[in-house]
């Protein structure tokens, strides 16, 4: 399987799961397949305490592994005692970056918990750190002549944005704790304007913040149906049409994206479309409609993107610049370069993001923006 497929296997049930939280463990067990990995899941790190728990673990008992935890103060853990003063969002960790296997399995601790794993070598993603607690997605093998190779490790770091993206959805629709167990309670919970649509595209279902853009005119419910103002409803409904036959996919995972203008032919909204799986008997929904407002960015935004990403300041303005218009050929304008010049600019972003495109990009910088502000 080529690396973008693999990838768009791997996002499919990574982005399912922000409302449907089960869909991690097939992303896990996607994961631990194309890793060649025994156990891979997210692990919850209290570091001042230095407590861990569990959230979705797969290739283990969750029960063994948590009863181990219990017992254990992970401060006394060598790899953690070098791994924690490193934790930052965006950052993927190897074990065997920070410490020799000679030194870390002789240790008490290697016997007290990961050989009761059979855990040599641990690469962990960070999806959030606040300076007290980290939740990351790791994965594990227990081979003694076994290293990661850099088609993991490239794995990993390409899902690392995404998995960023994941984790602060399901943060935002009610964290790890809360229950979600309808797509209505979803919709709810949900702060973001999302709306589920029939297959004859009725709105069956808005939330508050769809409903506000509904009253604003930003969106229009006519006949019953979703719509917008002017020429771009031709472009919104093909958009519809295609999600809900599943061609809306693109390449890396990306979905498609309609940008609607205001009079002043400036982005103001970036809407996309989803087809959903049956999540059951009483769900009726066959699209779920995201629509984004496009707002400037918070000033710590692109302090943000160089910190987490390297991002040089150029390229940090030009990314920024894309969460505001959603269009190259604006962005460039606005950083005062050509769209060729922003095109080259855009694929060294990705390389250093793990993004595929504009879709992904556009959706990193907004999960950041909103962490900044």
């Amino acid at each position: 399987m080529a690396d973008g497929e693999l990838l768009g296997e791997l996002l499919r049930p990574l982005y399912a799961s922000v409302l449907d939280p089960a869909q991690l463990e097939v992303f896990n067990q996607r994961m631990a397949e194309a890793t060649c990995s025994h156990i891979t899941g997210v692990i919850i790190h209290d570091v001042a305490a230095g407590k861990g728990q569990l959230s979705h673990i797969h290739g283990v008992d969750n029960a063994y592994m948590a009863g181990l935890l219990a017992d254990l103060d992970l401060r006394d853990d060598p790899w953690m005692k070098r791994v924690s003063p490193q934790l930052a969002i965006g950052r993927v960790l190897n074990t065997d970056a920070f410490l020799a296997r000679s030194v870390a399995l002789n240790s008490g601790f290697y016997d007290a918990y990961y050989r009761q794993l059979d855990i040599v070598q641990q690469v962990a993603s960070v999806g959030l750190y606040d300076g007290t607690n980290s939740v990351t997605l790791s994965m594990c093998h227990g081979d003694l002549k076994r290293t990661y190779g850099k088609q993991e490790l490239d794995l990993l770091q390409a899902l690392t944005p995404h998995w960023i993206n994941a984790y602060a959805m399901l943060r935002r629709i009610g964290d790890l704790q809360q229950q979600v167990t309808t797509l209505e309670q979803a919709l709810e919970c949900s702060p973001v304007a999302m709306l589920m649509l029939g297959g004859d595209l009725r709105i069956c279902r808005s939330n508050a913040a769809a409903e506000r853009l509904l009253e604003y005119g930003l969106l229009r419910r006519e006949g019953g149906q979703l719509g917008v103002a002017g020429r771009a409803q031709a472009g919104l409904q093909g958009l519809l049409q295609r999600a809900l036959r599943g061609d809306s996919q693109l390449l890396g995972g990306d979905v498609e994206k309609l940008v609607l203008h205001d009079a002043a032919q400036r982005p103001c909204l970036v809407l996309t479309a989803h087809r959903l799986v049956k999540w059951s008997p009483q769900e009726q929904g066959a699209l779920l409609v995201f629509a984004r407002e496009v707002r400037p960015a918070p000033e710590s935004l692109e302090s943000a993107l160089r910190q987490l990403f390297g991002l040089t300041e150029a390229e940090s303005r030009l990314a920024s610049a894309m969460h505001r218009h959603a269009d190259v050929g604006a962005a460039a304008l606005e950083c005062g370069i050509t769209s060729g010049t922003a095109l080259g600019r855009l694929k060294t972003i990705y390389d250093k993001t793990g993004e595929r495109g504009q879709v992904g990009l556009v959706r990193l910088v907004s999960v950041l923006a909103t962490v900044c502000r």
